[in-house]
């Protein structure tokens, strides 16, 4: 009755961590380092705006997001309200480009974001899954030896989660010039403001030196709005048009428009929450190092290191089990505020006393 290639996917199953936030329960006993959130709230900014519009409700919400795309095209030097996909989350807007074309092969490194193969199966697509380096990094030159006559598209989560590793703007530039024109190049930015490297920016603007690349974002992680679930892509002319043709009306929620684009339009706060979570990944990094601990040096928000999760939950810090990444034996630490960092490097030292 139903269809084959969908017997193997599984409903996806959260840490636990979201259930006890949307609970409000144990605020304080534990550091909740698992989801790769931002340890602040929403912007100033962000709250007044959904604030303002709690009023309006009862109404739907601008269908062509409008507003956003204009805020977005702005914030991205030579783009356009057409260039700017939107979803629900930037995983619907990789979902509604991958859904323009015909059944065939989907390459990426593994692992990576768990949604990509479910992506695949929901399309009747094959996934086909290249193994990152034994250090992490993406191996691009076996990328490029994956692509068939049957891909229709390779997807690149860059930075990539959850190893953290990610390629050079150049190193990108140069793999998209060496796709065939008919695969499509779907770059996963969601951890795109904490990267340090500055030679990185700009990287929206590849979207335009190549008609077979979309440079996707979200707004669930630098600018702490994941329960408003917005995400936007920048992509050429032709792809932004017909991926607006499959995406399902009124797809992004009113709350979700107007918080992300007051947002977007104090980017620079934004910027300077990404600057701290830099310098506190790097905090943990040395605190990983001068605890004798492996740990895959990150360009993420988030660092995979060689410490079990029951190890960091008895000093009450609950962190995302390696074993659900491809990584057994490791745990995934998003770097959280200073006090929850505190208790993740005093974890790992053997200072903190289990939870009671």
């Amino acid at each position: 009755m139903f269809r084959a290639e969908l017997d193997p996917l599984k409903p996806y199953v959260p840490p636990k961590t979201w259930r006890m936030a949307a609970e409000g329960k144990d605020e304080d006993r534990y550091a909740k380092l698992t989801s790769n959130e931002l340890a602040f709230g929403p912007l100033p900014e962000a709250e007044a705006a959904v604030c303002e519009v709690l009023s309006r409700l009862n109404r739907y919400p601008d269908s062509h997001v409008s507003r956003l795309r204009q805020v977005v095209a702005e914030a991205n030097p030579g783009s356009a309200p057409s260039n700017v996909l939107v979803g629900n989350g930037s995983s619907e807007v990789l979902f509604n480009v991958l859904q323009l074309f015909p059944a065939g092969e989907v390459v990426f490194p593994w692992p990576s974001f768990s949604l990509y193969p479910a992506m695949c199966a929901i399309l009747g697509m094959k996934a086909r899954q290249v193994p990152l380096r034994s250090s992490g990094d993406l191996d691009t030159e076996a990328l490029l030896a994956a692509v068939t006559s049957e891909t229709r598209a390779v997807i690149l989560c860059n930075p990539n989660n959850p190893s953290g590793t990610y390629l050079t703007l150049e190193q990108v530039r140069e793999f998209a010039g060496a796709l065939p024109d008919n695969v499509a190049l779907l770059l996963d930015e969601a951890y795109v403001e904490f990267i340090d490297d500055p030679s990185y920016r700009g990287s929206h603007a590849l979207a335009f030196e190549f008609d077979n690349v979309l440079v996707a974002r979200t707004f669930s992680k630098a600018h702490g709005l994941a329960g408003l679930r917005v995400g936007y892509g920048i992509a050429s002319g032709g792809i932004a048009d017909y991926a607006e043709r499959v995406r399902f009306p009124v797809s992004v929620n009113l709350a979700g428009q107007v918080a992300a684009t007051a947002s977007m339009l104090a980017r620079e706060k934004v910027a300077e929450r990404a600057r701290f979570v830099i310098g506190e990944r790097a905090r943990l990094q040395r605190s990983f190092g001068e605890a004798g601990l492996e740990y895959i040096p990150s360009q993420g928000n988030f660092i995979m290191v060689g410490f079990t999760a029951p190890d960091f939950e008895r000093s009450g810090v609950l962190v995302r089990e390696g074993e659900a990444l491809g990584y057994p034996g490791w745990s995934r630490v998003t770097v959280g505020n200073r006090g929850e960092n505190d208790r993740v490097a005093a974890a790992v030292s053997g200072r903190t006393e289990a939870v009671s």
